[in-house]
Protein backbone atom coordinates (compact mmCIF):
# COMPACT_ATOMS: atom_id res chain seq x y z
CA UNK A 1 0.00 0.00 0.00
CA UNK A 2 1.33 3.46 -0.83
CA UNK A 3 1.84 5.59 2.27
CA UNK A 4 0.10 8.35 1.80
CA UNK A 5 1.22 10.20 4.84
CA UNK A 6 4.28 12.75 4.66
CA UNK A 7 7.77 11.78 5.88
CA UNK A 8 8.55 13.50 9.13
CA UNK A 9 11.99 13.81 7.75
CA UNK A 10 10.77 15.62 4.31
CA UNK A 11 7.91 18.01 6.79
CA UNK A 12 10.75 18.78 9.21
CA UNK A 13 13.15 19.93 6.71
CA UNK A 14 10.30 22.01 4.96
CA UNK A 15 9.31 23.55 7.80
CA UNK A 16 12.61 24.38 8.88
CA UNK A 17 13.41 26.05 5.27
CA UNK A 18 10.46 28.01 5.29
CA UNK A 19 11.56 29.26 8.90
CA UNK A 20 14.88 30.36 7.72
CA UNK A 21 13.20 32.07 5.33
CA UNK A 22 11.68 34.29 6.78
CA UNK A 23 14.05 34.58 10.21
CA UNK A 24 15.48 37.91 10.46
CA UNK A 25 18.95 37.19 10.21
CA UNK A 26 18.31 35.45 6.86
CA UNK A 27 16.10 39.04 5.74
CA UNK A 28 18.37 40.91 6.77
CA UNK A 29 21.16 39.17 5.15
CA UNK A 30 19.65 39.39 1.83
CA UNK A 31 18.97 42.86 1.97
CA UNK A 32 22.66 44.24 3.38
CA UNK A 33 23.93 42.31 -0.20
CA UNK A 34 21.18 43.92 -2.31
CA UNK A 35 21.84 47.38 -0.71
CA UNK A 36 24.43 48.45 -3.47
CA UNK A 37 22.27 48.04 -6.33
CA UNK A 38 18.42 48.33 -4.93
CA UNK A 39 17.71 51.60 -5.80
CA UNK A 40 18.26 51.26 -10.10
CA UNK A 41 17.18 47.73 -10.20
CA UNK A 42 13.92 47.87 -8.48
CA UNK A 43 13.04 50.43 -10.80
CA UNK A 44 14.36 48.44 -13.39
CA UNK A 45 12.89 45.73 -12.89
CA UNK A 46 9.81 46.83 -12.31
CA UNK A 47 9.61 48.58 -15.59
CA UNK A 48 8.97 51.42 -13.46
CA UNK A 49 6.03 50.63 -12.12
CA UNK A 50 8.24 50.89 -8.30
CA UNK A 51 7.79 54.15 -8.65
CA UNK A 52 4.33 55.19 -9.79
CA UNK A 53 3.21 52.49 -6.41
CA UNK A 54 5.09 54.60 -4.24
CA UNK A 55 3.29 57.85 -5.29
CA UNK A 56 -0.11 55.95 -5.44
CA UNK A 57 1.02 54.84 -1.54
CA UNK A 58 1.21 58.73 0.03
CA UNK A 59 -1.92 59.01 -1.58
CA UNK A 60 -3.72 57.26 0.46
CA UNK A 61 -2.30 59.61 3.15
CA UNK A 62 -4.76 62.64 3.21
CA UNK A 63 -2.18 65.79 2.48
CA UNK A 64 -1.63 68.46 4.77
CA UNK A 65 0.81 71.81 5.13
CA UNK A 66 0.93 70.84 9.03
CA UNK A 67 3.73 69.11 10.59
CA UNK A 68 2.87 65.72 10.95
CA UNK A 69 5.19 63.17 12.44
CA UNK A 70 5.65 60.14 9.81
CA UNK A 71 7.18 56.76 10.72
CA UNK A 72 9.29 54.57 7.53
CA UNK A 73 9.15 51.18 7.86
CA UNK A 74 11.92 49.00 5.93
CA UNK A 75 12.50 51.90 5.07
CA UNK A 76 15.93 50.73 2.87
CA UNK A 77 17.30 53.26 1.00
CA UNK A 78 14.78 55.92 1.60
CA UNK A 79 13.53 55.78 -1.67
CA UNK A 80 9.70 56.61 -0.09
CA UNK A 81 10.90 59.89 1.58
CA UNK A 82 10.52 62.63 -1.54
CA UNK A 83 7.29 61.09 -1.74
CA UNK A 84 6.57 61.50 1.65
CA UNK A 85 7.95 65.12 1.50
CA UNK A 86 5.40 65.72 -1.60
CA UNK A 87 2.80 64.85 -0.24
CA UNK A 88 3.57 65.98 3.55
CA UNK A 89 5.60 69.36 3.00
CA UNK A 90 6.51 69.73 6.63
CA UNK A 91 7.20 65.93 7.07
CA UNK A 92 9.21 64.74 10.29
CA UNK A 93 10.27 61.27 8.88
CA UNK A 94 11.83 58.87 11.34
CA UNK A 95 13.10 55.91 9.16
CA UNK A 96 13.52 52.29 10.57
CA UNK A 97 15.45 49.60 8.64
CA UNK A 98 16.88 46.88 10.46
CA UNK A 99 20.14 46.38 7.61
CA UNK A 100 23.20 48.13 8.37
CA UNK A 101 23.84 48.59 4.52
CA UNK A 102 20.20 50.00 4.02
CA UNK A 103 20.99 52.75 6.93
CA UNK A 104 24.49 53.18 6.35
CA UNK A 105 23.25 54.88 2.16
CA UNK A 106 20.14 56.21 3.34
CA UNK A 107 22.34 58.33 6.18
CA UNK A 108 23.90 59.31 2.69
CA UNK A 109 20.69 59.89 1.17
CA UNK A 110 19.95 62.09 4.28
CA UNK A 111 22.72 64.34 4.58
CA UNK A 112 22.75 65.07 0.84
CA UNK A 113 19.09 65.09 -0.65
CA UNK A 114 17.39 66.25 2.93
CA UNK A 115 19.45 68.16 4.93
CA UNK A 116 20.03 65.20 7.23
CA UNK A 117 16.24 66.09 8.46
CA UNK A 118 15.32 61.99 8.16
CA UNK A 119 15.74 60.81 12.03
CA UNK A 120 17.18 57.13 11.25
CA UNK A 121 16.87 53.78 13.31
CA UNK A 122 18.59 50.72 12.49
CA UNK A 123 15.88 48.26 14.41
CA UNK A 124 13.57 45.52 13.93
CA UNK A 125 9.97 47.07 12.60
CA UNK A 126 8.55 44.51 14.59
CA UNK A 127 10.60 44.98 17.96
CA UNK A 128 10.50 49.12 17.82
CA UNK A 129 11.49 51.66 20.47
CA UNK A 130 9.07 53.86 19.07
CA UNK A 131 6.90 55.44 22.15
CA UNK A 132 3.17 54.27 21.80
CA UNK A 133 0.81 56.78 20.10
CA UNK A 134 3.96 58.55 19.00
CA UNK A 135 3.70 59.11 14.97
CA UNK A 136 0.70 60.29 13.05
CA UNK A 137 1.27 58.23 9.54
CA UNK A 138 2.97 55.17 8.98
CA UNK A 139 3.83 53.95 5.47
CA UNK A 140 6.32 51.08 3.91
CA UNK A 141 6.90 50.03 0.09
CA UNK A 142 7.41 46.57 -0.60
CA UNK A 143 8.63 44.94 2.89
CA UNK A 144 5.33 43.29 3.94
CA UNK A 145 6.11 40.08 1.72
CA UNK A 146 9.26 39.24 3.77
CA UNK A 147 6.87 38.33 6.48
CA UNK A 148 5.33 34.96 7.60
CA UNK A 149 1.54 35.02 8.82
CA UNK A 150 2.73 35.49 12.63
CA UNK A 151 5.46 38.08 11.59
CA UNK A 152 2.17 40.03 9.82
CA UNK A 153 -0.18 40.03 13.04
CA UNK A 154 3.20 41.63 15.22
CA UNK A 155 3.53 44.21 12.36
CA UNK A 156 0.30 45.36 12.60
CA UNK A 157 0.00 45.12 16.16
CA UNK A 158 2.91 47.72 16.15
CA UNK A 159 1.02 50.32 13.67
CA UNK A 160 -1.79 50.18 15.89
CA UNK A 161 0.53 51.00 18.69
CA UNK A 162 2.56 53.68 17.92
CA UNK A 163 -0.09 55.73 15.88
CA UNK A 164 -2.00 57.91 17.55
CA UNK A 165 -5.60 58.19 17.55
CA UNK A 166 -7.29 59.88 13.77
CA UNK A 167 -3.30 58.78 12.51
CA UNK A 168 -2.96 57.27 9.38
CA UNK A 169 -1.56 54.34 7.70
CA UNK A 170 -0.24 53.21 3.74
CA UNK A 171 1.71 50.02 3.18
CA UNK A 172 1.96 48.61 -0.85
CA UNK A 173 3.92 45.26 -1.73
CA UNK A 174 3.83 43.29 -4.97
CA UNK A 175 1.12 40.66 -5.27
CA UNK A 176 0.10 37.57 -7.51
CA UNK A 177 -2.95 39.16 -9.80
CA UNK A 178 -5.59 37.43 -9.76
CA UNK A 179 -6.27 37.20 -13.71
CA UNK A 180 -5.11 33.68 -14.61
CA UNK A 181 -3.38 35.14 -18.03
CA UNK A 182 -1.80 37.87 -16.34
CA UNK A 183 -0.69 36.09 -13.32
CA UNK A 184 1.48 33.45 -15.76
CA UNK A 185 3.22 36.00 -17.52
CA UNK A 186 3.65 37.71 -14.27
CA UNK A 187 5.18 34.84 -12.35
CA UNK A 188 7.25 33.93 -15.06
CA UNK A 189 8.86 37.08 -15.43
CA UNK A 190 9.70 37.28 -11.74
CA UNK A 191 11.09 33.89 -12.32
CA UNK A 192 13.39 33.70 -15.28
CA UNK A 193 13.30 37.28 -16.18
CA UNK A 194 14.34 38.66 -13.40
CA UNK A 195 17.32 36.56 -12.54
CA UNK A 196 18.42 36.98 -15.88
CA UNK A 197 18.72 40.74 -15.29
CA UNK A 198 20.30 40.28 -11.97
CA UNK A 199 23.00 37.80 -14.52
CA UNK A 200 23.58 40.33 -17.21
CA UNK A 201 23.23 43.30 -15.20
CA UNK A 202 25.44 42.36 -11.72
CA UNK A 203 26.70 39.07 -12.55
CA UNK A 204 24.25 38.13 -9.62
CA UNK A 205 21.33 36.34 -9.71
CA UNK A 206 20.84 35.36 -5.85
CA UNK A 207 18.89 38.01 -4.30
CA UNK A 208 16.62 38.92 -7.13
CA UNK A 209 15.59 35.45 -7.50
CA UNK A 210 14.26 35.43 -3.82
CA UNK A 211 11.65 38.29 -4.82
CA UNK A 212 9.70 35.11 -6.38
CA UNK A 213 10.29 32.69 -3.52
CA UNK A 214 8.65 35.90 -1.11
CA UNK A 215 5.94 36.80 -3.79
CA UNK A 216 4.55 32.76 -4.11
CA UNK A 217 4.45 33.23 -0.23
CA UNK A 218 2.91 36.52 -0.19
CA UNK A 219 0.43 35.78 -2.86
CA UNK A 220 -2.27 38.09 -3.40
CA UNK A 221 -1.63 39.59 0.48
CA UNK A 222 -4.43 38.09 2.01
CA UNK A 223 -2.55 36.93 4.84
CA UNK A 224 -1.53 40.70 5.25
CA UNK A 225 -5.14 42.13 4.81
CA UNK A 226 -6.24 39.87 7.69
CA UNK A 227 -3.79 40.50 9.81
CA UNK A 228 -4.23 44.64 9.80
CA UNK A 229 -8.10 43.75 10.04
CA UNK A 230 -7.47 41.84 13.07
CA UNK A 231 -6.09 44.69 14.94
CA UNK A 232 -9.39 46.51 16.74
CA UNK A 233 -8.14 50.13 16.43
CA UNK A 234 -7.70 50.22 12.49
CA UNK A 235 -10.09 50.64 9.98
CA UNK A 236 -8.89 49.16 6.94
CA UNK A 237 -9.06 50.08 3.01
CA UNK A 238 -7.39 47.32 0.66
CA UNK A 239 -7.06 48.58 -2.91
CA UNK A 240 -5.17 47.02 -5.92
CA UNK A 241 -3.19 48.43 -8.24
CA UNK A 242 -2.81 47.57 -12.12
CA UNK A 243 -4.94 44.68 -11.74
CA UNK A 244 -3.66 43.22 -8.98
CA UNK A 245 0.43 43.16 -9.69
CA UNK A 246 0.22 45.30 -5.97
CA UNK A 247 -1.75 45.75 -3.43
CA UNK A 248 -2.07 48.22 -0.60
CA UNK A 249 -3.46 48.21 2.57
CA UNK A 250 -4.09 51.71 4.30
CA UNK A 251 -7.01 53.09 6.71
CA UNK A 252 -6.73 54.75 10.04
CA UNK A 253 -6.69 54.41 13.88
CA UNK A 254 -9.67 54.58 15.63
Amino acid sequence: MTDLMPRPAVANASAEATAALYGADHVRDLFDRMATSYDRMNITLSLGFAVLWRRQLLRLIGATGSPRRVLDLMSGRGETWAEIERRLPQAEITAVDFSAQMMAHAETRSRTRFGGRVRLRQEDALNGTAARASFDVVVSAYGLKTFDAPQLERLASEVARVLRPGGSFAFIDVTEPTCGALRIAYLAYLRWIVPLAGVLLLSETTEYRMLHRYLEGFGDGSRAVEAFRAQPGLQVEVRRHFFGCATSISGRRA
